[in-house]
This record gives structure tokens, C-alpha cells and sequence, in this order.
């Protein structure tokens, strides 16, 4: 007589158990990277292996745990269908996961050389650098607005001012901007006499800087605006004016116009720092050594893209030619009755798979114009998506309405080819994010 457990065991056969297993291990390893992660959010730049393993780990287990009680197979093609969508979705949902704490991500990184935030860690660093015995020229800047006006080209409009001694040559800044492509501090709009034998002259700032920007993240890319600084007189140093400011803080954005209009960019951060740079010449100086360096005042300005308008414009048509695409699917069939009411042909499916795929070539090159990088920005690789799966798709029809078949595509009227086209779009997707940003 069979005992009253054997229709239970029945149902979870040693194949079952296995997934189950798999499953909880990979929710246990998945635990396991998560400890280290205190705030996902302004810690997924630090900890991105690990968000990348929590993530994948995720996924496949849920993935697992639909499959365990959808149970689907063959025989049942509406639980093959609703674990497709299951599969889908939770790839979707890991990606936008991502995509908020990449957003979010608001670190003081990207500045160059030492940060200082008081007098006394620009002292440090002089005396750490040796250059102690040189004479000091506070300098500061105030940003009233900020244009991107190509790839690589911004300008900036503001105030620079100086603490110079009270018998220095007010009729120019004592300081250099060397990668101004025009403009610069030639307007002088205020000059002050202070207490301490010294005069505060301030200029107007208009100017054109060119700067290497990465957009290798686009449209989730952040950027570090350097206005770089040198003195323009032997034996000077140029210092931060942190006198003229608050308490610094990057967070708070000093040095940047409350009232200023960012456009499609968010500021987070603001900072001043001191670094070192070489022109590997003695600009013609005999007293000069071709490894001569020129100390350096950075004023940093971090900004993110808002990224939600630039990510629908490049979405939304993607998103369009998908479903059309997924659409084509529906009317491959080898059924003459059907074939004639649909009006289907091998060319017709592979001509309208030719029409998206310039389609998409075309949007394609507007993104290389407008990024202006050399290298592949993320928001590439969904076209590149796209030329895969409408490449696929084609080799669908033609197999499928060839004599010779694969019976994976010959089952239950191209059934497979349904099935399986979001979950690669999707984890694909999810493959190449993971891979830009946390790994």
C-alpha cells in the first residue's frame, strides 16, 4: 500500500528538488554580497561587483521560483508563456534598478589633484609640495551660467576676483586659464582696498573651455567641469579665496550661482583643488628645465545629466520598433490559408526586418553626433540590441519557411521564436548594464 506521501513526492521529483536547492543557494550568495552594501543607492560605484552579483544572483533565483511553481512545459504553452513574461520582467525591473542609484550616485569623484576645504589644508598642501616660500594670491570664482556648447566645449560666465597686494598691477588677473579656447577675466567690474595692506579686484569672467568629458555612461553620464588655473607670475602660487565663501562644503555647491539655469544637468558637488601641471618645455626660458611643473588651482563643478528626457527620446522609437518587430512574428506561418489572408512572404518579413534595421542605423549615427565620443556610450548598445534581434528575427523566417527545419522552430507554429524574444531583449539588456556600470 503507498503511503499517504508518495503523491507529494510525486510532485517535487529529484528535478524540482535540484532547482529548489539552486534556488536558495543563489538567494544565500546573493545575501552574502548585500552585507557589504550598507546605501545601494550612493554606494553602487564602490560596491558594484557586489551589487552585480546581488543582482544576477536575484534574478536567476526568482527566475527559478516562477518556473518552480508556473511548472512549465511543453504541454501547458500558457505557462511557458507567463513564465517568458516572468523572466522579462524581472530582468526589466534589475535594470531599472540600476539605472536610479547610478543616477543618484552623487560622490566627489572626478576632481583633479588634492580637494581643500580650509585655508589650512592649502597650507598643508603647499608646505607637503614645496612650496611654502612662495607668495600666495587668494583667487575665487563665482559661475552665474554654464553651457555645454559641443561635446567637448563649454561656457561659462561669472566673477573671478584676487587679493593682490596693494602696489600690484591691477589692469589684468595675475592669473592664466589654459584651456580657454576664447574669452577670459579682461573686464575688471569692482576693485577694493582692504585693511590689510592688500586690494580685492574682481573681474568679469566670459570664456570657452575645451575638456575631455567621458559619455560613456549616456544618457546616465555625470561630468567634472575644471576651470584650471595658473599663475601668470614666477615665484607666485594661487589659492583658493575660502575668506570669501561659507563654511565649504561640495554638497552646497559654493562658487555657483543660486539662481543659475542647469538646463538638462543637475550640480551636486563644487570644489577647489591644487595640483601640479607640466608643459614638458622651458617655454623658451634658459632658467627653466623641461620637467619643470606650474603649481595649479582647479575649481571643480560635478553635474548629472537629467536623464529621464534623453533616455525617452532614445527609448520611446526603440521601444516602437521592438513591438513592431516581436509583431513579425505573428504572421510567419507555413499554413497557405493563413498566408494568403495575411498577405506574408519570406521577402515581406525580411524586407520590413531590412526597413527597421536602417531605421535604426539612422537613429544610430544621431546618437554618435550627438555624443561626440570616440568610444561606445551605453545607450549604444541598445541599438546594437536591436541589430541582433532583428537580425535573429530574419533568421527566424528563413529557417522557419524552409524545407529543412529545426524542430525547435517547427514546434507549435513558431511557438519558441515567441517565447524566447523577450527574454533575450531584456536579458540582454540587463547583461550590457551590468556590465557598463558595476563591472
Amino acid at each position: 500500500m503507498s503511503s499517504p506521501t508518495s503523491p507529494a513526492r510525486a510532485r517535487w521529483g529529484p528535478s524540482r528538488i535540484a532547482v529548489a536547492v539552486i534556488a536558495a543557494a543563489l538567494f544565500v550568495l546573493a545575501g552574502v554580497a548585500a552585507a557589504g552594501i550598507d546605501e545601494p543607492v550612493h554606494e553602487v560605484m564602490q560596491h558594484g561587483r557586489r551589487l552585480a552579483v546581488v543582482l544576477t544572483c536575484s534574478v536567476v533565483g526568482l527566475a527559478l521560483v516562477a518556473w518552480l511553481l508556473l511548472r512549465p512545459r511543453p504541454a501547458k504553452p500558457s505557462a511557458l508563456g507567463w513564465f517568458s513574461v516572468s523572466v522579462s520582467a524581472l530582468c526589466l525591473l534589475a535594470t531599472v534598478f540600476v539605472w536610479g542609484p547610478v543616477a543618484a550616485d552623487d560622490t566627489l569623484t572626478g576632481s583633479p589633484g588634492t580637494v581643500v576645504t580650509t585655508q589650512a589644508a592649502a597650507t598643508s598642501y603647499l608646505r607637503n609640495e614645496g612650496h611654502a616660500g612662495m607668495r600666495q594670491i587668494p583667487t575665487g570664482l563665482m559661475i552665474q551660467t554654464a553651457q555645454f556648447t559641443d561635446a567637448n566645449n563649454i561656457r561659462l560666465t561669472g566673477y573671478l576676483w584676487q587679493r593682490l597686494p596693494a602696489d600690484a598691477d591691477t589692469k589684468a588677473p595675475a592669473v592664466e586659464l589654459p584651456a580657454a579656447v576664447d574669452g577670459g577675466a579682461n573686464e575688471q567690474v569692482y576693485l577694493h582696498t582692504n585693511n590689510d595692506n592688500t586690494q580685492t579686484v574682481g573681474w568679469k569672467l566670459r570664456t570657452t573651455l575645451r575638456e575631455q568629458f567621458d559619455y560613456t555612461h549616456y544618457p546616465l553620464d555625470r561630468q567634472v567641469i575644471w576651470a584650471t588655473m595658473w599663475p601668470k607670475t614666477p615665484g607666485t602660487v594661487l589659492v583658493p579665496d575660502l575668506a570669501a565663501y561659507p563654511p565649504w562644503q561640495p554638497e552646497m555647491g559654493l562658487g555657483l550661482y543660486s539662481g543659475m539655469v542647469t538646463g538638462e544637468w543637475r550640480t551636486h558637488f563644487s570644489a577647489f583643488s591644487m595640483g601640479e601641471s607640466t608643459t614638458r618645455s622651458t617655454l623658451g626660458n634658459p632658467a627653466s628645465t623641461t620637467n619643470a611643473t606650474i603649481p595649479t588651482l582647479h575649481f571643480s563643478t560635478g553635474v548629472t545629466r537629467e536623464y529621464l528626457s534623453p533616455l525617452l527620446d532614445r527609448l520611446v522609437p526603440l521601444i516602437v520598433i521592438t513591438l513592431l518587430v516581436f509583431a513579425s512574428l505573428f504572421v510567419v506561418t507555413t499554413d497557405t490559408d493563413r498566408r494568403s489572408l495575411a498577405g506574408f512572404s519570406t521577402w515581406t518579413v525580411i524586407g520590413f526586418c531590412g526597413a527597421m534595421m536602417l531605421v535604426v542605423a539612422v537613429q544610430h549615427s544621431s546618437l554618435r553626433s550627438t555624443t561626440g565620443s570616440t568610444g561606445v556610450v551605453y545607450a549604444e548598445y541598445f541599438y546594437f540590441i536591436l541589430y541582433l534581434v532583428i537580425a535573429l528575427v530574419a533568421f527566424n523566417v528563413v529557417e522557419y519557411t524552409s524545407t529543412r527545419r529545426f524542430r525547435l522552430l517547427d514546434w507549435n507554429g513558431n511557438m519558441a521564436a515567441r517565447l524566447l524574444y523577450w527574454p533575450v531583449v531584456t536579458t540582454l539588456l540587463l547583461i550590457t548594464t551590468l556590465a557598463v556600470f558595476l563591472l
